[in-house]
């Protein structure tokens, strides 16, 4: 089993990345052969309630910090933002088809691989956390934001 690091409730696996941009909360997990799979963390999937619907845009290509698509929850509606720049090369259909597997295993059910443009590059970039301490303090961070905003 992959070592995880624990807030409360939520997991985070410490075998991926983790895009702190402000709402964005996509995982994203590097695969052989240089592509990378992006899916919901844990922190997003239980305060965004339970997923009904992902719409992905039909444009292939995106840049770092673009939209993937939407996604509309039991309580918002929101983007999906990606972490890396590059090109849709894989959807998880039955995750789009049936969006409340992400809520029920948000590590396992990832919604797009990407073929990165450049991924030694993105994955350098500070809005993405692989280190366990800087997961716990960012999301020790969102637990006490989401609070307030209540």
């Amino acid at each position: 089993m992959v070592k995880a690091v624990k807030v409360g409730k939520l997991r985070f696996p410490l075998d991926r990345r983790y895009y702190i941009r402000k709402g964005a909360h996509i995982w994203i997990l590097p695969q052989k052969g240089g592509t990378v799979k992006l899916g919901m963390d844990s922190f997003l999937t239980e305060n965004a309630g339970f997923l009904n619907y992902i719409s992905l845009n039909k444009k292939m290509t995106v840049k770092r910090g673009g939209s993937l698509g939407s996604f509309e929850s039991a309580k918002f509606v929101s983007k999906l933002y990606s972490p890396v720049s590059g090109k849709v090369v894989g959807v998880n259909e039955p995750v789009l088809k049936d969006p409340r597997r992400i809520n029920k295993d948000p590590y396992g059910s990832w919604i797009v691989e990407l073929r990165a443009a450049d991924l030694e590059h993105d994955l350098l970039s500070p809005e993405l956390l692989a280190k366990e301490g800087d997961i716990k303090e960012w999301i020790k961070e969102e637990l006490r934001r989401a609070e307030s905003d209540e």
